[in-house]
């Protein structure tokens, strides 16, 4: 009966999702790019793939910031095409998905208000553009006051930034008003507000996940979620060895920016949020076989000095995780995780060709080890 459901309701968009993996380029056609010399090259021969419509009419000596974002463009019409023609459940859920990029570039605006308002819109995701996102003002002065009134009450994201108020103002009694909400954006740096809004978000998406009906995308998204959290919870740990910071702020600051759930959650969640090295990281994880082996692998923090541009992160370890796994969630048939997982390889696809674009720039050796930080969507499963 799901099958039969599904197949009425949302076959059709599902199918013209599945066609689109076609559009993935190839480990062979990552290997012609790597022989390109110039920017130039790199832009005639992706003039060739499914992202040629929107380069042809860009210069030949195209700049990465320009190329980044024609490739985010084409991702961005897609999922356009898509959301205007669903409905019901699968609406609310690439709404949901896209509510993560609204977050990403209304924190941007807030960000470029304070330095250029007329670059307001700079480093804005098409994935994350709202109606409304030109209403949000430049402020008057040191004056904050109207553009957190745009923000929390005209935007699809404007209740996580008031939970992020009301968690932050926690304890500052019954007197609270504008000017401690001016003195807490004041204070804390926009990346850490990004990154406890889109914990909020990320949380939201999983209680919305685990309550659809169609139990093999609640199945398989609560699955691929759990991992997403428990890798937000590494890496936030990771990022934070070796902070020169009392350990009572480490924590605030770490339970802040971790989501409450996932397979390390609630089992680990102490020792995690208590390791104040690499080796305490490693133990806590040691009980997931996944986990373990990437942490195993993932270079010091401590000895950051002696990362270099070829260094294979932390990041590039989950990376490849994450990429096994959104391949692997196109083998079933009838479930909304397709659209998340080819969004997600799409994005991991845009980063593999600015990687190789900033190599090519930098016009480094063909044997040097950065060029092999490619990881290929579908790449280790049998049929493209």
């Amino acid at each position: 009966m799901e099958l039969a459901t599904f197949a009425i309701h949302d076959g059709y968009l599902e199918a013209i999702l599945r066609g689109l993996r076609s559009s993935f380029l190839t480990e062979i056609q990552y290997g012609q790019m790597k022989n390109c010399s110039t920017l130039g090259e790199l832009k005639t021969f992706l003039e060739e793939t499914d992202y040629g419509t929107l380069l042809q009419t860009e210069n030949q000596d195209i700049p990465i910031i320009t190329l980044r974002e024609k490739l985010r463009e084409k991702l961005a019409q897609e999922f356009d095409y898509i959301g205007t023609q669903s409905g019901g459940k699968l609406n609310e859920f690439l709404h949901l998905m896209r509510c993560k990029y609204m977050i990403d570039n209304v924190v941007n605006i807030i960000e470029q208000l304070r330095v250029d308002p007329k670059a307001k819109f700079t480093g804005c995701h098409p994935l994350g553009y709202f109606e409304g996102m030109n209403n949000i003002k430049v402020m008057e002065g040191d004056d904050l006051s109207q553009l957190y009134r745009d923000v929390l009450i005209d935007t699809p994201v404007g209740t996580y930034f008031m939970r992020f108020l009301e968690e932050s103002m926690e304890g500052m009694g019954e007197n609270k008003g504008m000017n401690d909400v001016q003195e807490i954006f004041k204070q804390m740096k926009p990346e850490h507000i990004r990154n406890s809004l889109k914990k909020m978000w990320l949380e939201d998406f999983y209680t919305y996940c685990s309550t659809l009906s169609n139990g093999t995308t609640s199945e398989m998204m609560v699955d691929l979620l759990k991992v997403e959290a428990d890798f937000k919870n590494i890496q936030v740990i990771y990022n934070t060895i070796g902070h020169n910071t009392s350990m009572a702020k480490l924590l605030l600051t770490r339970k802040q920016l971790t989501p409450n759930f996932g397979y390390l959650y609630p089992d680990c969640d102490e020792a995690l949020k208590k390791s104040t090295n690499v080796d305490q990281l490693r133990e806590a994880v040691k009980g997931i076989e996944n986990y373990s082996a990437i942490m195993k692998d993932a270079p010091d923090p401590s000895k950051m000095e002696d990362f270099t541009f070829h260094t294979k992160t932390l990041e590039d370890f989950m990376s490849e995780d994450e990429c096994r796994r959104y391949s692997i969630a196109f083998d079933q048939c009838a479930h909304y995780t397709v659209f998340y997982a080819y969004l997600k390889l799409k994005e991991l696809e845009v980063r593999n060709i600015i990687w190789l674009a900033e190599m090519i720039s930098r016009k480094l050796q063909k044997g040097h080890p950065g060029w092999k930080k490619i990881i290929v969507p579908f790449s280790n499963l049998t049929g493209k």
